[in-house]
């Protein structure tokens, strides 16, 4: 996974929910569910895409069940960019 943009104090804990709650996708998804590995690849490039700290701390108490919802919720606030005067 690509590193967390935001305020110092959140980058730990923004890694930290986004580890706990991709787990959970794929335990809920994969491990229990009806997804195979392709699906979860899809999921997780969708997941990549989302730098910003704040958005995944926001997502910290979401099932796991949800994640891919949430991800197509994202707003261009939430996912990364390479420019850096934005």
């Amino acid at each position: 996974m690509p590193p967390l943009e935001g305020p110092e104090r959140a980058l730990d804990w923004g890694e930290r929910s986004r580890h706990q709650l991709m787990t959970a996708a794929h335990t809920a998804l994969v491990v229990e569910g009806t997804w195979d590995e392709a699906d979860w690849a899809e999921l997780e490039e969708k997941a990549r895409a989302i730098t910003r700290a704040g958005w995944w701390l926001d997502q910290r108490d979401t099932e796991g069940s949800d994640l891919l919802e949430l991800l197509d919720a994202a707003t261009e606030h939430d996912v990364g960019n390479e420019n850096p005067f934005r």
